[in-house]
């Protein structure tokens, strides 16, 4: 019996991000499709330990307790991002998206429903390879995976990391050829874009980041606030039958915390804050998945296949009819829509990295810059726990 946790954890998790990020620059396929460091590395140890399990007789015992923090403390920051100055910033585009939105994601747990009991299915699985999975990508996969097998659903999160993993491939692969058409089909032109708008991540991306130990301290401060008091509410919260993962409290006091600071003037580092959640994020899914036990998947391999390409097609059908024209009917529209469906079937990174793409092919758009990252991150983390919250209400589920 092998026990891996604590600082053995993080320092093999470390090692499987780089292994991942060694493999993927070095496979075009993986670099071509945006697969993330940890999800290469991961899923390759686990797939390594699988097989080498069936040679020699061991057993590995992992204490994932760390994993479980690094979620928490990713969703602050995804929370500590969510400021009411960026919102307006968005201008009027904003709220109708944010309806959009909500209406998207009933939409794709309706979907993932209907496909699961069409093929005689448990409806969970539905459920799991809807917004849990495709909206929610792979964090939250495994935060609601947890979440799920506590309730008696044994191999939630073995499902939802192969439907995340697939819709994260699908997202990279088709939103690119949906902007193209819009593109070409409505002949828009890149000197359009609206650039009084100032957001392009690849100058925030490329600028050092500079931090002091009172900046660290108080960011570190914050979050560790967050989470406390987070988890303390969610446990008020179930001892009067109300039910969710304890990351939702933290991510809404993350927000709260965050504008409650603009109002009385009070600065975080956003540069340290965005590195933390970045970090947290990529520990977080490789210990997930270095942790996987490979042989579960194999029994709900054609089920995830099939519900995810019907996810696949029906969002590229809703961003093409529906994102676009709420969006504006523009170039700035057409790149957010590339987005959506990157962050609707993957993450919100998926969706960044096709609308970098686009523009370096045709044309910057600072607007797409700035709406995509706040659909992927305030809009879907928060509307997708209160919708998955409904669906979870259903008589099916009880």
């Amino acid at each position: 019996m092998i026990h891996i946790s604590g600082f053995s954890l993080l320092v093999m998790a470390i090692l499987v991000y780089f292994l991942g990020w060694f493999v993927t620059r070095h496979v075009r396929l993986l670099d071509e499709y945006h697969i993330p460091a940890p999800v290469t590395g991961g899923l390759l140890t686990s797939a390594t330990i699988a097989i080498t399990s069936q040679f020699i007789d061991f057993d590995i015992q992992w204490d994932l307790a760390l994993r479980d923090q690094l979620l928490l403390i990713f969703f602050c920051t995804v929370g500590l991002n969510a400021r009411l100055r960026l919102l307006i910033s968005g201008g009027k585009t904003l709220p109708l998206l944010f309806c959009i939105i909500a209406v998207f994601l009933v939409i794709q747990n309706t979907v993932g429903l209907s496909m699961a009991m069409l093929i005689g299915d448990e409806p969970i699985h539905g459920l799991i390879a809807g917004s849990i999975t495709m909206a929610g990508g792979h964090g939250t996969a495994i935060s609601w995976g947890a979440f799920l097998e506590s309730e008696g659903y044994t191999g939630a999160t073995e499902f939802g990391l192969i439907a995340a993993t697939m819709g994260l491939i699908m997202g990279g692969m088709l939103g690119g050829p949906v902007a193209h058409q819009l593109i070409k089909n409505y002949r828009l032109d890149p000197k359009d874009a609206d650039m009084g708008i100032h957001s392009d991540p690849e100058s925030i991306e490329t600028r050092a980041i500079t931090l002091c130990m009172h900046q660290v301290l108080k960011v570190v401060l914050v979050i560790g606030a967050c989470i406390i008091a987070g988890k303390y509410i969610n446990g008020i919260f179930r001892s009067y039958g109300i039910v969710m993962p304890d990351y939702l409290p933290v991510l809404f006091l993350g927000m709260f915390a965050a504008n409650i600071a603009d109002i009385m003037k009070f600065q975080f580092n956003d540069q340290f804050i965005n590195l933390f959640g970045d970090i947290s994020l990529e520990l977080f899914i490789a210990m997930s998945l270095m942790s996987l036990k490979l042989t579960r998947l194999a029994e709900t391999a054609g089920p995830v296949v099939i519900i995810v390409l019907t996810q696949a097609v029906v969002i590229c059908l809703f961003a093409y009819y529906i994102m676009f024209r709420a969006a504006g009917r523009d170039y700035d529209a057409s790149l957010v829509t590339a987005g959506f469906v990157g962050l609707g079937l993957g993450a919100t990174p998926v969706g960044l990295a096709n609308v970098s793409t686009l523009t370096h092919r045709y044309g910057p758009s600072p607007k797409a810059y700035l709406i995509v990252p706040l659909l992927g991150s305030v809009f879907t983390d928060t509307l997708n726990a209160v919708v998955l919250q409904g669906f979870l209400t259903l008589p099916i589920f009880q």
